[in-house]
């Protein structure tokens, strides 16, 4: 059975993560329904942006990558490329830990608590030098606005 590779480009991947970014700034600054019934939908939004993230600097340093789910392993490759990325283990870990969570209706409920460090873990992901500077540099060429900082807004009062 062969491996099923990812086929968007580098940048189409930025793009629709810098979307779940906006997704996720949204739901917490604007939230429509109860804060706790956004929570899975803020976290999914979060995940799927550090994943699509990771596999845009894997294919824009001309790798392949799995259509896969995992952050440990996407970041383990990116690692491959680019040693520093060890410096966000701890925050893929963080984030990869609650995909469980969010896909399983019998795992725990996500919690403000929870919403604070997945905010503080898509930060530091989003903002880690190799990955701000693809960001910035698909922005520029797409004419598309980056979210530079996601704030965990009316989930902190």
């Amino acid at each position: 059975m062969s491996k099923s590779l990812v086929t968007e480009s580098a940048d189409t991947l930025c793009h629709k993560a810098e979307m779940d970014i906006k997704t996720v700034d949204t739901l917490l600054t604007l939230p429509k329904y109860p804060e706790d019934q956004m929570y899975d939908i803020i976290c999914f939004h979060a995940t799927q942006a550090a994943e699509k993230f990771l596999k845009s600097f894997i294919i824009s340093n001309g790798k392949t990558v799995e259509k896969i789910h995992n952050l440990d392993i996407l970041q383990k490759v990116a690692i491959e490329i680019d040693t520093s990325f060890t410096n966000i283990s701890k925050d893929c870990m963080s984030l990869n830990e609650y995909v469980p969570d969010i896909k399983y209706s019998e795992q725990e409920a996500i919690t403000k608590q929870n919403i604070n460090d997945i905010i503080k873990s898509l930060n530091a992901i989003c903002n880690f030098p190799p990955i701000k500077t693809m960001r910035d540099s698909f922005g520029k060429e797409r004419k598309y606005e980056i979210v530079v900082e996601v704030t965990a807004g009316s989930v902190n009062k």
